[in-house]
């Protein structure tokens, strides 16, 4: 058994070695064999299985140099060879009903085929328009599904340099709420800001911020109640934040925080309609044919 071993080891290594020798001759820089070479050269043989060059001809990458192809296609082989090896000896140890797997491989190919055939009839006929009612009645129907898990919030957030020119007059017009100074820093945010989100925005979790805004505390729904706005200067960069809105975890989500959730529900709920729908028909049609019948 041993001498067996040391057998395939050498010869394992012995093809790797011809590939790496006439990976110049044989092959050209994307480790392909040139087409006038023979496609039934064998280049491995484990027992009675053999793997042949056109087996790996278009397996390397391109632009793959000839030393690098030939060390894909030896580990390729080596890969090969364990399989083939994993398997010869799975079929002398296995007995026949270990080995027997008709049916499980025939159910397989059932599934694939209708799970192939309903994707296509999905795709043909699935409307993937969604209007605002019918988001909206789904959610109302449905608010208990939709609880909080997390805090979330609406925020506006100025990022700047802490040697910004005008930086107090920023946070003046920051904390301001009047439109003129909500326009000024605007104007100044397009010149100065590392990054920033002054007009509506996004619902987002109070975790998802602290990637953002450098914000430390230990309990978030205090500093959620005491705090409006926020200023924070760390890292050479000055932080300004107000908070708009936050809703608190176990509450019901706002409908625009869930909206993606529900549309991706909705369109489950038309895909199933249509599989059912394909399937009332192909057994009426069957039935009308005379192709489908029960004893």
């Amino acid at each position: 058994m041993k001498r067996n071993k040391a057998h395939i080891a050498k010869t394992l290594g012995l093809f790797g070695s011809l590939i790496l020798l006439s990976s110049c001759e044989e092959w050209s820089l994307s480790g392909l064999k040139n087409d006038e070479q023979s496609n039934g050269e064998p280049i491995a043989r484990v027992y009675d299985s053999y793997l042949y060059r056109s087996d790996v001809k278009d397996l390397v990458p391109a632009n793959t140099d000839s030393i690098d192809s030939a060390s894909f296609v030896q580990n390729f082989i080596t890969l090969w060879a364990k399989d083939q090896l994993m398997v010869y000896k799975a079929e002398y140890n296995l007995s026949a009903e270990n080995k027997n797997f008709e049916e499980q491989i025939e159910k397989y190919r059932k599934d694939l085929l209708t799970f192939a055939y309903q994707k296509q009839y999905i795709a043909e006929r699935l409307d993937t328009n969604m209007n605002e009612q019918e988001i909206r009645a789904y959610y109302e129907a449905h608010k208990d599904n939709f609880l909080l898990k997390e805090n979330i919030l609406k925020v506006a957030f100025v990022i700047l340099p802490e040697n910004a020119p005008k930086r107090k007059s920023a946070e003046k017009w920051f904390k301001s709420g009047k439109e003129e100074d909500a326009q000024k820093l605007k104007s100044y945010a397009q010149k100065y800001a590392r990054e920033f989100a002054i007009e509506d925005t996004n619902w987002i979790s109070f975790d998802a911020l602290t990637n953002t805004i450098p914000l430390e505390t230990y309990n978030q729904i205090e500093f959620l109640n005491r705090n409006k706005t926020v200023v924070i200067e760390q890292g050479g960069m000055v932080y300004l934040l107000r908070i708009k809105k936050y809703k608190i975890a176990d509450s019901s989500s706002p409908l625009p925080y869930v909206r993606d959730v529900i549309k991706s529900i909705l369109l489950n709920r038309r895909k199933q309609a249509l599989i059912e729908e394909l399937q009332k028909n192909l057994l009426e049609d069957a039935l009308d044919k005379n192709e489908f019948e029960t004893y």
